[in-house]
């Protein structure tokens, strides 16, 4: 785990930078997740205390925070002891992997009282407790069970440190006593050394003072790199003492995050990345933020893509049965001609006859003709132009339900291509936000939130100067080529779903033919066909564009068009630049 206790000294020297701030609000967004919104030094920012197994983060961001609509009871006890407090100091807890976070608030009586957060970031043992100023505990996101025998984490108890390991503190180690561990664990790889003989240490920490001293993370601990060993051992340890830190973030060849740390990590090569940062904060916030919001992605596309896939599939079969229904329809012409028949040979017919031989003056053929004997023969003419007239109405109010429910179809297939396409949680809040208003989605949670400011379609800038637009889903599609001007150029993907891209002249001069060409790849690339060659895209002034009434978003039809040929790349990255 990169969250080890040399990352908490760090973490708690930069934090400490905050001592003085002012809490106003709290909000908790899961057990172990609380966001305490403070005021330091004129400008409010959000501290962070996250001791989540998966995302432990100790941070302070001006990043907007998760604010659910209704308070936990945990959360109003935090707001009840530490609503308007002031953070009087973030201290580690030394050789362990906790931060203690000090309040100054008043109580009831309105005397001020101290409180402590104690930030346990032990992997799947974390915690958050918060306690008095006696350490009493108040609350603890996991509360132990009473028959437990060893350190027992419940409200009113005195809170206990965790049991000690049987390690040695890091600090302060001569050269002397560290060859005498060392030459006692002789032939052990350098990294488990490291990891079971000292306090404080991850396997990452370890296997980087390894690659350090011998450029191999799984090399053996000797006599002769031993004194090398002592020397990265105490400049590493030395400088956590000082309280320097240089976060880093690596990250492999996808973009997903491989590791973390307060100090280099050199053991990383290609193809990984590594980026450094300004401080711990937005190393963690930036790690972090990325992994949740890949998360998050993945989270709500699959249930978007569940729910559409159903009134897809929905939408499929009534269109088979739609079509079945009105293939039948086509009887209606022989009703027609029966009655036609009958009318025509009346004059040699007799009620009881069961039959009608005779010619068909439209095919000049010779056909029968079934009657109902009981009814007279004027009725059983009757009888055929009724089922002709309501198998034509039928085939009417058919042929416009087919295209109701293709156009259906259509639009479900083009919000399921935005959902594979989108890039951040934001743009799938957006369609679900579509999909509620065409009534796809139901229920309180997307009629009661609060609607979100509407993100605004990607802007580009071609080689020579002008502006591209490109929309991001149905609806921005809409507002995009709704509020162009009628001399701006439309390109979209010919025959398949994709962005509406709005290229806009400079005046009255034609762009050139770079800008018609990078403008066709953006609306290539913006959709379903992404990463081909040679795709169609069709492109039109504004002007010739027209939306029918009651069509679905992001629906245009057109006539005058032209079509360039393409390929469905980013024009604007390195190795697809416009020569």
């Amino acid at each position: 785990m990169a969250f080890d206790g040399f990352f908490c000294s760090a973490v708690a020297a930069e934090l400490n930078g905050f001592a003085g701030a002012r809490v106003e609000k709290i909000h908790q967004s899961s057990q172990t997740c609380f966001f305490f919104q403070i005021y330091h030094n004129g400008r409010h920012s959000n501290l962070v205390i996250s001791a989540s197994a998966s995302r432990p983060v100790l941070a302070v961001t001006d990043e907007n925070v998760a604010r659910p609509d209704t308070p936990t009871q945990t959360c109003m006890l935090y707001r009840k002891h530490l609503q308007n407090a002031r953070i009087v100091s973030v201290d580690w807890i030394e050789n362990e992997r906790i931060v203690r976070f000090v309040f100054e608030s008043a109580d009831e009586m309105g005397y001020i009282k101290k409180k402590h957060i104690y930030a346990e970031m032990m992997g799947k043992y974390s915690n958050v407790i918060l306690t008095s100023e006696d350490d009493r505990i108040i609350s603890a996101a996991s509360l132990s069970d009473i028959t437990r025998s060893v350190r027992q984490i419940m409200v009113g108890l005195k809170y206990e440190l965790p049991p000690k390991q049987d390690k040695i503190s890091a600090f302060g180690i001569s050269r002397e006593r560290f060859s005498e561990l060392s030459a006692e664990k002789e032939g052990m790889r350098i990294s488990d050394f490291l990891l079971r003989t000292f306090l404080s240490f991850s396997p990452l920490t370890a296997r980087e003072l390894a690659f350090r001293t011998t450029g191999d993370c799984e090399s053996l601990l000797t006599n002769s790199n031993a004194p090398l060993l002592y020397n990265f051992f105490s400049d590493f340890v030395n400088s956590v003492s000082q309280g320097i830190s240089k976060p880093v973030a690596v990250f492999g060849a996808d973009g997903g995050g491989v590791e973390y740390s307060f100090t280099p990590l050199t053991q990383y090569g290609a193809p990984n990345v590594t980026k450094e940062y300004a401080s711990l904060s937005a190393l963690l916030d930036d790690y972090f933020g990325r992994r949740e919001e890949a998360v998050n992605i993945g989270r709500y596309s699959r249930e978007l893509t569940h729910t559409l896939n159903t009134f897809l599939a929905r939408a499929r079969k009534k269109l088979v049965l739609l079509k079945n229904e009105l293939a039948d329809c086509a009887e209606m012409e022989r009703f027609r001609i029966y009655g036609d028949v009958i009318t025509a040979n009346i004059y040699k017919m007799n009620q009881g006859d069961e039959s009608l031989v005779a010619l068909d003056y439209e095919s000049g053929e010779e056909i029968t003709v079934r009657l109902e004997k009981n009814l007279a023969p004027a009725k059983n003419a009757q009888k055929y132009y009724k089922k002709y007239a309501k198998l034509k109405r039928a085939s009417v109010s058919l042929a416009e339900q087919i295209k109701k429910t293709e156009s259906e179809c259509d639009y479900l297939e083009s919000v399921l291509s935005f959902i594979d396409r989108a890039a951040s949680p934001a743009e799938l809040a957006e369609i679900r936000s579509e999909l509620a208003e065409g009534g796809y989605i139901h229920g309180s949670d997307a009629k009661t939130k609060k609607r979100s400011p509407a993100s605004k379609p990607l802007s580009f800038t071609t080689t020579d100067g002008l502006t591209v637009r490109v929309g991001r889903n149905n609806k921005q599609n809409d507002a995009l080529t709704g509020s162009a001007a009628r001399n701006d150029i439309w390109f979209h993907i010919k025959g398949f779903h994709g962005s509406h891209v709005i290229l806009t002249p400079d005046g009255d001069s034609e762009p050139s033919d770079r800008d018609y060409t990078e403008s066709a790849m953006l609306a290539a690339y913006y959709s379903e066909k992404r990463g081909s060659d040679n795709v169609g895209v069709d492109y039109t002034r504004v002007r010739c564009l027209k939306k029918p009434n009651g069509s679905a978003p992001g629906f245009v039809t057109y006539e005058k068009y032209f079509t360039a040929y393409v390929d469905a790349k980013d024009p604007f990255a390195k190795e697809n630049k416009t020569r």
